[in-house]
């Protein structure tokens, strides 16, 4: 599917929204273990590959980008949400990182160069058109490149019973061992109505994606479960125990 303008306008002021939470979230990342358990994930799916040129889509306030920044990689990183685009920025200041920044659309995003690592953290759940952005990352990397999709099933509750059932069950269960969720309650209910317009809430991935990569011309498609262990606190554990992050990498 694609989407016009103005629903384009409603997604930036979405995530405009919870940019401030989100900063919060990353710099807490960026303090706790969670930095190092990402900086030893991300170092081992590229095997210790140097100087690459990478980049970041869906960046918000810039986690993966100052990561990868400072693992000596040539970071471009790009988000729709001015918001974002803004904590983006300042984190990379902040941190002394020298990384290009661009607000722009997925599909509007027209680079000067191509790339040796296109990644993205819980950004292909949003697409409304995930074909056409992997069609895109497949034009823009170089031979021998690679896509790493971090993302997991986070909406397929919306439209399954039976997901449905388990995520109530989990919910509770977190919210009674403390947890909080992030946005407001009409916050939640304004992304689940924008989550039921979008393709990826009605397949169970990491399949659909692993297909749809080979078929666009990946010569390597593999996934990778269990590795985010410990980067959530117990009570995000307990209610993303049915619906856990995986990994996709995906090779030119």
């Amino acid at each position: 599917m694609t989407i016009n303008k103005e629903q384009q306008k409603v997604h930036q002021q979405y995530w405009d929204k919870g940019a401030d939470i989100y900063e919060e979230i990353v710099e807490n990342e960026m303090m706790n273990e969670s930095y190092d358990k990402w900086n030893t994930i991300i170092g081992k799916l590229l095997q210790g590959k140097r100087e690459l040129k990478v980049l970041d889509v869906g960046t918000g306030p810039g986690f993966f980008g100052v990561l990868l920044s400072r693992m000596g990689h040539q970071v471009t990183a790009i988000d729709s949400s001015p918001g974002m685009i803004a904590k983006a920025k300042r984190n990379a200041n902040k941190y002394g990182c020298n990384i290009q920044i661009i607000q722009s659309d997925i599909l509007e995003f027209e680079p000067s160069l191509t790339f040796d690592l296109v990644i993205s953290r819980n950004v292909t759940w949003f697409l409304p058109n995930p074909v056409g952005v992997y069609e895109k990352w497949h034009e823009w990397l170089n031979e021998d490149g690679q896509v790493i999709i971090f993302d997991g099933n986070w909406n397929l509750f919306l439209t399954d019973p039976k997901e449905a059932a388990l995520f109530q069950a989990a919910k509770q269960e977190a919210i009674e061992a403390g947890y909080v969720p992030y946005r407001t309650e009409d916050e939640i209910a304004e992304g689940d109505q924008m989550a039921l317009m979008l393709p990826l809430t009605y397949v169970r991935r990491p399949a659909w994606d692993v297909e749809m990569l080979s078929s666009i011309g990946f010569g390597q498609v593999t996934t990778l479960h269990g590795f985010d262990s410990g980067l959530h606190s117990p009570a995000e554990q307990i209610l993303n125990k049915y619906r856990p992050m995986f990994a996709i990498i995906a090779s030119k």
